[in-house]
């Protein structure tokens, strides 16, 4: 029996702590007037749901309400905006300059900002002074490769994995996170994930941005394809095995922007009467508008429309141009090709072409 109401009392417990709500005031002006009357929305960046909202009263607005759980949240205004912490307290956000201040978490979600920018300033102004050193593009990138391999990212992964740890039940953690991710590696990537806590665990971002590293395990360099779905731009079915697998060696363009096109050009000029194949997936944006672009940037090689995204999902990609080597027989050679690395790259694979 008195295990019963042990346990009980301890069920209890947990449930008043789970419902446990804290209250907040955020509070900023704007320079412009012609916000009066207007409403302007706290965004929680985890699902992208409009959690409060307020009317803008003589450039000023202020939202008021409770909170269970210190989310990374966001104000818009037109095109001017403020990230910030949903913290307990007041919080003032600058939808000019960026830095919300008032509470705790909030000042350290600005050190945290500051701090990776710090780092990364450190690593753009040394890549600034390679390329005065040596304007060639071949000169430079391998030095400043190795330098941001053993200087840059582990500073960088370093600072962010002592944040996350260290704010794992709030909007820091889930915001350093989400830095974290975009340097890190999929063992990187793993080894984090004991560490982070349930409450992170939960969001749907880091679920998303978990399921982004398993893909890239799955297609990783001499793994085999996988296929995708789309179509051609006659609207007819294609599949990116129309086109790996084949026999021949393909370059895969997920593309939205001209970047990497004049490369690719000049690629598929010197290689296409050789066997290499060069097929476009157009990523984003409208049919009628891919089409146009592709007519506009003379992009004569074969292109797979997937407006979806799709292929975007299942190779883990999370920025574009993103460029994939396949061997004839469909296995990945290499990954995220770019400039004149991919140049040197398709050279030697067809230089007994």
């Amino acid at each position: 029996m008195k295990y019963y109401f042990s346990l009980l009392a301890c069920l209890v417990s947990f449930i008043a702590h789970a419902q446990t709500t804290y209250s907040y005031r955020v509070e900023g002006e704007l320079t412009d007037n012609s916000f009066n009357g207007k409403m302007l929305y706290i965004m929680r960046y985890d699902d992208n749901r409009y959690i409060d909202s307020t009317r803008v009263e003589n450039q000023k607005f202020v939202f008021e309400g409770r909170t269970a759980i210190p989310s990374f949240c966001r104000i818009d205004a037109g095109r001017n905006y403020g990230n910030f912490i949903l913290d307990e307290g007041t919080i003032k956000v600058n939808l000019y300059t960026h830095v919300p201040t008032g509470t705790k978490l909030n000042e350290a979600f600005n050190k945290t900002i500051a701090t990776v920018d710090s780092i990364r300033k450190q690593g753009f102004a040394h890549l600034a002074e390679l390329k005065k050193e040596k304007p060639n593009a071949e000169d430079w990138q391998p030095v400043w490769a190795e330098y941001y391999e053993q200087k840059i990212r582990p500073s960088l992964l370093g600072y962010l994995k002592q944040q996350i740890i260290s704010n794992k039940d709030n909007g820091v953690g889930e915001y350093a996170f989400r830095d974290y991710s975009m340097a890190c590696n999929t063992d990187e990537m793993d080894a984090l994930q004991t560490e982070i806590g349930n409450w992170l665990n939960s969001l749907k971002t880091v679920q998303a941005i978990k399921a982004r590293f398993e893909a890239l395990k799955s297609t990783a360099v001499g793994k085999p394809f996988v296929d995708i779905a789309g179509e051609d731009t006659e609207g007819k079915e294609t599949r990116l095995s129309d086109f790996v697998g084949k026999g021949n060696y393909v370059l895969v363009d997920m593309w939205a922007s001209w970047e990497e096109i004049p490369n690719l050009a000049e690629i598929y000029n010197t290689y296409k009467d050789k066997g290499l194949v060069i097929l476009g997936i157009a990523t984003w944006d409208k049919k009628d508008r891919i089409i146009k672009a592709i007519e506009d940037l003379n992009m004569t090689w074969p292109q797979l429309l997937d407006t979806r995204q799709k292929v975007m999902e299942l190779y883990g990609v999370n920025g574009i141009p993103h460029i994939i080597l396949f061997a004839p027989d469909g296995t990945i050679v290499a990954r995220n090709l770019r400039g004149d690395e991919m140049k040197q790259k398709v050279a030697e694979i067809m230089k007994d072409k």
